[in-house]
């Protein structure tokens, strides 16, 4: 394997760690919460994002701004219905 290919792959376990994380946690709100608390969900992405920046610096950038997208992208979803109605 080269060195380009341990890169893209690390690459694509950023993006995908950062999904995991968003859509778990996400879950576990909309399944313990009568109605989904999307500020817990936005100040959870956002915190995250502060604390790893904050760790690491520019390193993980595809996990950080993965982590900010899904956050915003599971935050509409699941809120979809307050937002049409």
């Amino acid at each position: 394997m080269t060195q380009y290919n341990r890169e893209e792959l690390s690459l694509l376990n950023q993006v995908f760690f950062a999904l995991f994380l968003v859509a778990d946690f996400a879950l576990f709100l909309y399944f313990y919460h009568t109605e989904f608390p999307w500020f817990a969900l936005i100040g959870f992405g956002i915190g995250l994002f502060i604390i790893v920046l904050c760790w690491t610096g520019k390193k993980y950038t595809y996990f950080l701004a993965s982590l900010l997208v899904c956050t915003g992208l599971f935050s509409l979803v699941y809120n979809w219905h307050a937002i049409i109605h």
